[in-house]
């Protein structure tokens, strides 16, 4: 199973992607992850994996139209927790989108 961690821009631990397939640090299942991006369970646009473990969402254009939910995957036995890393330089024109998960 390939799992591949997601953090905040800022370089907090957030989560994983696992069969592309998105989950937060306790393995609820947040979204999914497809050729046009990361979408939430409810089927909005999230963002776009940028740099292998972030997802930032643009600015400067208009977000895709929402998709049909897709059924929403059981809990799964997260990594062991991985820590959290060095915060990056913001990208002009991106956003973090995991800003939305307060």
């Amino acid at each position: 199973m390939n799992i591949i961690p997601i953090y905040r821009w800022s370089g907090e631990y957030f989560g994983f992607i696992s069969n592309n397939y998105f989950f937060d640090t306790s393995g609820n299942y947040l979204g999914w992850i497809d050729k046009d991006g990361v979408w939430c369970s409810d089927g909005r646009f999230l963002g776009e994996i940028v740099k292998s473990n972030y997802i930032l969402r643009r600015t400067d254009i208009v977000e895709p139209a929402p998709k049909a939910p897709r059924v929403p995957r059981a809990p799964v036995v997260p990594p062991v927790e991985l820590v959290d890393r060095v915060g990056l330089v913001e990208i002009v024109g991106r956003e973090d989108a995991l800003d939305k998960y307060k």
